[in-house]
């Protein structure tokens, strides 16, 4: 007689996860590798025959290279033990045998990491177990990077991040290691070189605020987007904080400040915005505010009246402008007005203050 189960039977029934995997390994694991390792704790209680990498590739939408690095993942956790290769045959081990029996199989390319490891930062951080088999994801899973560029990357976080950052952190800089191709000591020093340089430069405008705290992750998106994306140089940063007239400068307010110079320089433009175009940029927001004085409109200078006062700029210089403003001040106009009335000036021919201010004096003696 032979038994089996209906078809239907597992899409109904559980599957057991021991409290230990839980509260142990969950916490350390992407959260990839953890749905690997339960589809395949779901096929130990229900067997099927055609059950391989490729086929939980597609039923969990992870690439197989993935599938294959989580399951070296789990034995080198002792959460699985590793049969055959061809074909890859793994045996799912019970956290309460692996803690009573004597469990020694380990992964021998991965203990010689974990001494490597141990060996090169000895007496200066200590890595957890989880650490480790994360930070030997980076050598093994698909970033594939080597030994030596992993403890120089460690070493580099352990410079500008103080020997507690975390693992997190350094992953995303191992991350661009690898998107950039950067495989040798050579081309991994000059990746890193920049990252310092940032560090470096983020720290010192820290300190213009009055900040003493070490540059964190938002601290340093924030830095690469004005210094990579937007194209401003240290110098140019640096004079942005010296604009800031306040007892409590902030970074939200730098960038403020950054922001409204990239947009009046032309955003997008690729151009290297220095510390000429955020004094320039300031300038020009002051005037903006003394034309607005002039109207009457006191607050904050909006985008609109940026954008006004740039076509009124392609009229008139700022003396002719704050003419026609005292003008339009005076009925308490808006700067659309103004922008009219300097466009009539304009059409009859005016081309100098002195003809502005004898046509206006024309006009008032009528």
């Amino acid at each position: 007689m032979t038994f089996a189960f209906d078809e239907q039977f597992t899409m109904f029934d559980v599957t057991p996860v021991e409290n230990q995997f839980i509260l142990e390994q969950l916490p350390g694991a992407k959260g990839d590798y953890v749905k690997v390792y339960l589809y395949g704790l779901m096929h130990c209680y229900h067997p099927r025959e055609d059950v391989t990498p490729e086929s939980m590739s597609r039923e969990l939408n992870i690439p197989v290279d993935d599938i294959m690095a989580a399951f070296r993942y789990w034995e080198r956790h002792g959460a699985v033990r590793r049969i055959s290769d061809h074909p890859p045959v793994w045996q799912y081990v019970s956290f309460k045998q692996r803690n009573t029996s004597t469990f020694d199989e380990v992964d021998p390319d991965y203990a010689a990491f974990s001494t490597e490891l141990e060996t090169a930062f000895e007496g200066k951080r200590i890595f957890r177990g989880s650490e480790t088999a994360a930070i030997y994801e980076w050598k093994e899973g698909s970033m594939q990077l080597p030994t030596e560029v992993i403890l120089m990357i460690l070493s580099h976080m352990m410079r500008v991040r103080g020997k507690s950052f975390r693992i997190a952190e350094a992953e995303k800089l191992a991350m661009k290691l690898a998107d950039e191709n950067a495989r040798t000591e050579e081309e991994a020093a000059e990746v890193l070189s920049r990252d310092e340089a940032a560090t470096s430069g983020m720290r010192k405008i820290l300190r213009l605020l009055g900040k003493r705290y070490t540059p964190s992750e938002a601290n340093m998106k924030l830095y690469l987007k004005w210094t990579r994306e937007w194209g401003f140089t240290q110098e140019a940063i640096e004079e942005a904080c010296g604009q800031m007239q306040t007892s409590d400068p902030s970074l939200s307010m730098l960038d403020a400040i950054l922001q409204k110079t990239y947009e009046n320089r032309g955003a997008g433009s690729g151009e290297t915005l220095k510390q000429e175009d955020v004094r320039q940029s300031s300038a020009r927001h002051e005037n903006i505010k003394k034309v607005l004085k002039e109207l009457g409109r006191t607050g904050a200078v909006t985008r609109y009246q940026e954008e006004i006062y740039g076509r009124m700029l392609r009229l008139y210089p700022q003396e002719i402008i704050l003419l026609g403003a005292a003008e339009c001040g005076r009925k308490r106009r808006d700067p659309e007005s103004l922008l009219k009335l300097l466009q009539s000036w304009k059409d009859r021919g005016f081309t100098t203050k002195e003809q502005v201010e004898n046509h206006i004096r024309s006009f008032r003696d009528k």
